[in-house]
Order: structure tokens, then C-alpha cells, then sequence
């Protein structure tokens, strides 16, 4: 079980979404006021109203008289109603960026406990209680579309800490939501190709990640696993070494995964550098346990 904090986290991600449409309905009301707000600094009042015009001048006098004047609003829906659809649908999309924009930074704060602390097993509670949270709710709103990217990252946790044959059952018999949706084929490809390393199996991994998305095929750290897995330890290490990860977890996979290369090609000292940076920050993840084991065999080696 999580601890008081990540419950409450969890809990406000389903609720911030239970009203999800009438929100991103308000936010996209006071966008459209906005925009008419704006665009009345430049040609006036909007709606149909009258105003007096005053031509005439005579002897301080001055005469004019009153039109109707129809309002801007009005000549843009009869004569130019692509530019008020395009207006709308602007307005509509800035509100649902807003509201995806709001969700995802919930889910983000979770998200830290594995990209930046590292902690697999924290997190892998964390999101066991999200998805059985999420289970006993009557999901309402857009809080089914919570519940698939909770089921989503579950099933992360559980390749990251090596719960393979769990994922594959779970992806199998108990996934909840469409299976042709993009979220559960990219689950599926993770786990598929994180099944291919582990069985060292590398026409599999190659053929996985030539088939997977251009999400897939621009991460380096998946291209130096497939370069590792057909002995190609030199050109898996430069690709390694051409990049940072973009979080604290990625560099430990990275440093981990370099630091094997640079064993396989006996330059011990790089290779140890790489195994204390992962066993100083990887927490909970199965590689700090691993790079421990081979730093004290090291050791004793040279003893």
C-alpha cells in the first residue's frame, strides 16, 4: 500500500476528471469570450445595436441620426463563417490541451517516483492501489481515460521490476478498455520487447522494434539493446555514449547497460565508473542489485 500522500494523489487524478467535460466546456466558454473580446478591440461591438451619426454641423448645432448596426458577430456567422468555425475549433482544442495539460501534471507527480527517485517498488504499490482504486470507482467524466494510463503504467512498473509473466497476464485477461486503442499496443510492444532482452533473444528484439512505432525506433537505449544482444558491443557503447538520459532513471539504464559493453570489451575502470553511478542512484531498480554484485566480484577479483 502506498503511503497517505500518493492515496490522496491518486484519488485527486480520478476526481480533477470526473467532471472532465464540464470543465474543458467552462475553459472553452471563457476562451471563445476571450477571443470576441479581442477581436471587439479592432471592430467593435459584436452584437446588433444601434448608433447615432452625426454628419451634419450647422451653427453649433448638430443634427444626425440613428442605424442599425448589426454587429460584427453577426456579418462573421453570414459571411464569413470559416473564419468563426476555425475560431471555434481553435477554442476547443486550446481547451482540451488546457485540460490534458492539468491531468498529465497529476499523473507526472507520480510519475516522478520512478524517473526521478528511482524507487521501482514505491512506485509499483502506487500504481497496484491506482488501478484497484480505479476498479471500484463508476467511472464517470474522462475518468475512464485516467484509469487506462493508470493500468498503462501498472504494467511498466511491473516490466521494471522484472514481473514479466504478471504483465503479460494482466495485458491478456484483465486489461480494461479497448485493445486496439494506441495505449494498450504500445504497453504490449514494451513488454514484448522488454521479453526479447530478457530471453537474449536478438532476431526477435530486432524484428519487435523494426515493427514498432517511430516512438520506439528513436530511443537509443533500445538500439544499443539490440546492438548488445547481437554482440555488437563497440557500436552499442558509442551509441550509449552519443546521449544522456532525459531522467534519472534512463541514465541509470543507460550508465547499466554501458557499463556491460565496456566489460565485454575489457576496460574494467570505464565499466566500473558506470556500475557505481548505478549503484549510487538506482534506488530500488534491479540493475543497482545487479551492478552491487558485479562491483564486489570486481573487487574481489583484483584482490
Amino acid at each position: 500500500m502506498p503511503d497517505k500522500y500518493l492515496e490522496k494523489r491518486i484519488h485527486r487524478a480520478y476526481g480533477w476528471m470526473k467532471y472532465g467535460r464540464i470543465k474543458m466546456l467552462l475553459v472553452y466558454l471563457v476562451i471563445c469570450v476571450l477571443m470576441i473580446g479581442i477581436v471587439s478591440l479592432f471592430l467593435g461591438n459584436p452584437f446588433p445595436h444601434k448608433e447615432t451619426i452625426f454628419p451634419l454641423l450647422f451653427r453649433k448645432n448638430v443634427f444626425g441620426f440613428s442605424v442599425w448596426d448589426s454587429g460584427w458577430l453577426y456579418t462573421g456567422i453570414t459571411e464569413y463563417l470559416y473564419l468563426m468555425v476555425t475560431g471555434c475549433v481553435i477554442a476547443l482544442v486550446l481547451a482540451f490541451l488546457w485540460l490534458c495539460g492539468v491531468s498529465g501534471g497529476k499523473l507526472a507527480g507520480l510519475d516522478r517516483i520512478l524517473l526521478k527517485q528511482c524507487d521501482v517498488k514505491k512506485y509499483m504499490d502506487a500504481m497496484n492501489y491506482a488501478v484497484d482504486y480505479g476498479r471500484g470507482l463508476k467511472l464517470q467524466g474522462f475518468q475512464e481515460s485516467v484509469f487506462l494510463l493508470m493500468q498503462q503504467r501498472m504494467v511498466c512498473a511491473w516490466i521494471a521490476g522484472g514481473k514479466l509473466e504478471e504483465s503479460r497476464r494482466f495485458l491478456t485477461g484483465e486489461w480494461r478498455g479497448k485493445k486496439n486503442s494506441n495505449v494498450y499496443k504500445q504497453t504490449v510492444r514494451t513488454l514484448e520487447l522488454s521479453e526479447a532482452y530478457v530471453s537474449r533473444d536478438a532476431e526477435r528484439f530486432h524484428m519487435l522494434l523494426q515493427r514498432a512505432g517511430r516512438r520506439f525506433r528513436k530511443q537509443k537505449l533500445l538500439t544499443a539493446r539490440g546492438l548488445f544482444l547481437e554482440q555488437k558491443y563497440e557500436q552499442a557503447a558509442m551509441c550509449l555514449q552519443s546521449y544522456k538520459g532525459e531522467n534519472t532513471y534512463h541514465e541509470v539504464l543507460r550508465q547499466y547497460l554501458l557499463g556491460k559493453c565496456l566489460h565485454k570489451m575489457e576496460n574494467k575502470k570505464m565499466a566500473e565508473e558506470c556500475m557505481e553511478y548505478v549503484s549510487v542512484h538506482g534506488n530500488t531498480m534491479l540493475c543497482q542489485k545487479k551492478a552491487q554484485e558485479w562491483l564486489l566480484n570486481n573487487q574481489e577479483n583484483d584482490g
